[in-house]
């Protein structure tokens, strides 16, 4: 009783282990990750490929008419019947196997063919044509349980990953004095230093002109020394 619910618990669906350490848009090329891994002597049994966002696509190949019906009918019945003819030959005294193979061949053609057409009335003209169904993930991603490091630096260089590192990106810092103070009329921001003479100057109206007692350049002050002699 063990036994069974040990295997029966062996049996059931479970999702697997591990970190994700690439992902890929399609099936082919994850499959080229994990090949390249291996011919890199890198242990594959940690390696899971999952497939994500699951969809089912129906590709249309053509148009179905009864003719196309039929035919396909009689070929494919074609097939099974020379299997059948061949298989009775063998227990027929006669030894006759080519004869027993035709006479399955045209007895597969006509089932088929009747077959065909009994099925391509019954829709109705509903679906008047043909397609095949695949199951396609939108994403392919590459889990590891062992090694994990390893394989992400060894997968950065294989095509079509999605998940390279990207480089932060940082706004250079401005050299020089801040913003402020580019317009004369500009007023103090909070958190901007403004010196005593700028302070007196806004304090002052505007109809009064500013004090000069701080010269603004060196020609100035040469010319006050001048005149205080």
């Amino acid at each position: 009783m063990a036994a069974r619910s040990a295997s029966s618990q062996f049996q059931m669906p479970v999702m697997p282990s591990g970190t994700e350490v690439a992902s890929y848009r399609t099936y082919a090329e994850a499959q080229g990750a994990v090949d390249y891994l291996a011919d890199q002597e890198f242990d594959v049994k940690s390696i899971t490929i999952v497939g994500t966002d699951l969809h089912l696509v129906e590709r249309v190949t053509g148009r179905l008419t009864m003719g196309r019906a039929a035919l396909s009918g009689a070929s494919s019945g074609a097939l099974w019947g020379a299997f059948m003819g061949l298989m009775m030959s063998f227990a027929a005294p006669s030894r006759s196997t080519f004869l027993w193979v035709m006479f399955g061949v045209a007895g597969g053609v006509l089932a088929g063919i009747v077959m065909s057409g009994l099925l391509y009335a019954m829709t109705g003209g509903r679906r008047d044509f043909t397609s095949s169904s695949q199951v396609v993930a939108s994403r392919y991603a590459v889990l590891a349980s062992a090694q994990v490091d390893r394989a992400f630096q060894m997968l950065q260089k294989t095509p079509g990953n999605q998940m390279r590192p990207r480089s932060v990106r940082t706004r250079p810092e401005k050299e020089g004095p801040t913003e402020y103070g580019s317009r004369p009329d500009e007023q103090p921001r909070f958190g901007v230093r403004v010196s005593a003479v700028q302070s007196q100057n806004e304090a002052r109206p505007q109809n009064e002109a500013p004090s000069q007692s701080v010269p603004q350049s060196r020609s100035d002050a040469v010319k006050e020394r001048e005149s205080g002699e």
